[in-house]
């Protein structure tokens, strides 16, 4: 018996609903899973674990947990860590590795030739170093939309510190362990710089992280000291330098702040608190 016109249009939606389910449902059934990521560099670890989903993560190198040395050091912790080799990335066997460009050269290589996918980051210098490796890191592990907002949030930091720079730019000298400082061309001096304060350092043509003699920092009578904190209750000779009975002088006369050792070595975006830090214990 033929069928009705009423029946032929139900079975013809029908089919096509069908049709329609088989070719769109597997696409969002089948979305390729995030790649997975080991970092084996101090820096690198910090930027993994800001942009990654936390299920993409499969180890960080021993350094990011370590509180002294990382600003993320109680993230870190809760992933396995590693010491830098190729060998631990054969147990982990992650789709990518992020590297730091001064990572070991032969690691570096031999994960290549072994196959994996290697990310090296250059040192982040400046708050555009910073945003470059952001971006990099977010293309590398298919989260681009996270690294798109990081930096968005990067740069506004970045223009809200710069208008609160104060009138006048107070002299800073930063004295490390040591008795190092921070030259030109160094992430620090560019967050000095955002701050609004002068560096002594740089002034005296100091390059990256040089070492700025007592007689020098006497003679520039700094407006403020800053500190670093780093491993400041453990006995060295390099902190056994900043007890130097004239820079404890200097240190009773003028104002002195601390700004943590991480927020200096690693670019992150909690790397610019470091120039909202100056410019609060700049202000008069």
């Amino acid at each position: 018996m033929p069928l009705s016109i009423a029946k032929l249009s139900s079975t013809r939606a029908a089919g096509a609903a069908r049709f329609l389910f088989l070719l769109v449902a597997p696409v969002g059934a089948q979305a390729a899973p995030l790649p997975t990521v080991a970092s084996i560099n101090l820096c690198a670890d910090q930027l993994v674990l800001t942009v990654a989903a936390p299920e993409q993560v499969l180890t960080v190198s021993w350094l990011s947990a370590d509180p002294e040395e990382s600003l993320l050091a109680a993230q870190a912790a809760r992933y396995p860590l590693n010491y830098g080799s190729a060998e631990e990335m054969l147990r982990f066997r992650p789709d990518v590795v992020i590297a730091g460009a001064y990572t070991n050269a032969f690691t570096r290589a031999l994960l290549a030739r072994l196959g994996y996918r290697v990310i090296e980051l250059e040192p982040e210098d400046s708050v555009a170093d910073i945003a470059r490796n952001l971006a990099l890191v977010a293309a590398a592990i298919g989260r681009e939309e996270r690294g798109n907002s990081l930096v968005a949030e990067l740069h506004a930091r970045e223009r809200q510190i710069a208008a609160a720079r104060p009138a006048r730019a107070p002299a800073t000298v930063v004295v490390r362990p040591g008795g190092f400082t921070v030259g030109k061309h160094s992430l620090a001096d560019e967050l000095m710089k955002l701050a609004g304060v002068r560096n002594v350092a740089a002034e005296q043509g100091l390059d990256r992280w040089g070492s700025l003699s007592m007689e020098t920092l006497l003679a520039s009578r700094p407006d403020l000291i800053v500190l670093t904190g780093y491993r400041a209750s453990q006995p060295s000779l390099a902190n056994a330098v900043l007890e130097h009975p004239a820079l404890r002088l200097v240190r009773t006369a003028q104002r002195t702040t601390t700004v943590p050792a991480p927020y200096w070595d690693c670019g992150l975006i909690e790397s610019l608190d470091a120039a909202a830090l100056l410019q609060r214990a700049a202000a008069p």
